[in-house]
């Protein structure tokens, strides 16, 4: 794939008009940034030369139905698990996704009628806050409490976003782009996660547009991403029993081909897994768990969060996590890219060539920006390790020497 390629491309074209061919062809030559949109740039653009820009970290939240969030901050949920406000708004966090259900979204939250929308066009940035989740709720008003809307469905975002918030440097960033029931085998009549598809490019699409619509403030790097999905594959056996492969492609893939655009300074980020419930209903589970849990034990920085313990806290049709289980959800993929993080620490210098000139951004407590300067070619090679905090760097390369950023 060259720079800038998206998967997925080949099937959009069927359905793009004249003027989005017009768009496309602008940012190639780097023209109407504008008119064009974010969202749908190419690559993720390098800060401007004349700019010293902070370096600021970006988590991606992908998947199917439980990513999405059937959980609302109207729940019957009650005491001590009752932890979700419709007031709550976590200042020090922003998430690029869609707030509510705008037209053209509204009743389209399915792998079927997703296959007309081009989710990207409709991410912004808003405050992280409850409204990212589910988009069919007022098709679906009989399944939530009286009064419900989409403005007050969430998913794991919520509680990604409430951990993240008073950890420095009080300024993170999420993007979101998720779909109820969408698998990770292709289906040529169904949207789907497959890097051969329309909605993989979406993705993408969405993650260059966080980063290209902040370019003028922030630098933004992604340095994780959490997908929730597996349950769709779990219902065909044919389907679960290619999961296997099917989930190591696509985290092969997306780390290749967000590497590839610029939008993480590290080829292998960290992926962290919600496990597919060992709920009946997914009738083929056990292929689409042990594929989870293999990728997990086989592949470098990746993690699988256990969801078996939302047995007792399932809302919607029995398979969609409750308020409680979803603001759980989200602090366990933030416990797990903490634990990469640390993981990443301790293999300090195996396996990863960070890229000159870019500094990374830190994941858990305690992982400290570390700078090396390169004596001969007097570029800078940042990277993170669990060294003390000695001294701060003076913004000059000297020597060869290292020093902790802080």
């Amino acid at each position: 794939m060259q720079r800038g390629d998206f998967p997925g491309d080949r099937e959009m074209k069927k359905r793009w008009t004249p003027q989005n061919y017009l768009c496309r062809g602008l940012f190639f030559v780097a023209i109407s940034f504008a008119s064009c949109g974010a969202a749908h740039s190419q690559s993720c653009y390098p800060a401007p030369a004349d700019r010293n820009l902070p370096i600021r970290s970006l988590y991606v939240v992908a998947g199917q139905s439980n990513a999405v969030g059937l959980a609302t901050v109207k729940d019957f949920v009650s005491g001590k698990f009752d932890v979700a406000r419709k007031a709550a708004v976590y200042k020090n966090v922003k998430i690029y996704g869609i707030l509510g259900a705008p037209m053209g979204v509204a009743g389209n939250d399915d792998d079927k009628k997703s296959r007309h929308v081009p989710w990207s066009r409709y991410a912004q940035w808003h405050v992280a806050q409850a409204g990212f989740g589910y988009k069919n709720v007022a098709e679906n008003l009989s399944h939530f409490p009286f009064g419900v809307t989409a403005s007050d469905s969430f998913g794991p975002e919520l509680s990604l976003a409430y951990m993240l918030n008073d950890k420095p440097p009080y300024d993170h960033y999420i993007a979101k782009l998720a779909v109820s029931n969408t698998s990770l085998h292709y289906d040529i009549a169904a949207d789907n996660w497959s890097p051969s598809g329309r909605l993989y490019a979406e993705l993408l699409r969405v993650v260059a547009g966080a980063h290209n619509s902040k370019i003028d403030s922030v630098r933004l790097n992604v340095v994780g991403i959490f997908f929730m999905q597996g349950e769709t594959d779990a219902l065909r056996e044919n389907w679960a029993k290619a999961y296997r492969s099917n989930i190591k492609d696509f985290v092969e893939k997306i780390r290749d081909d967000l590497y590839r655009m610029g939008c993480t300074e590290d080829p292998t980020v960290p992926v962290v897994i919600g496990r597919a419930q060992d709920n009946k209903l997914w009738t083929y589970r056990k292929h689409v768990r042990s594929a989870q849990n293999e990728l997990a034990e086989l592949s470098p920085k990746v993690e699988v969060v256990d969801t078996d313990g939302f047995s007792s806290h399932l809302a919607v049709g029995g398979v969609h996590f409750d308020e409680y289980a979803q603001f759980s959800l989200g602090k366990m993929a933030y416990q797990a890219f903490a634990k990469l993080g640390a993981r990443n620490r301790a293999n300090f210098g195996v396996g990863v060539s960070p890229r000159p000139g870019v500094k990374s951004s830190a994941i858990a407590d305690g992982v400290w920006k570390f700078h090396c300067c390169d004596a001969k070619a007097g570029q800078r090679w940042l990277t993170q390790d669990a060294l003390p905090m000695t001294y701060r760097y003076d913004g000059v390369c000297k020597s060869a020497s290292c020093a902790v950023v802080w």
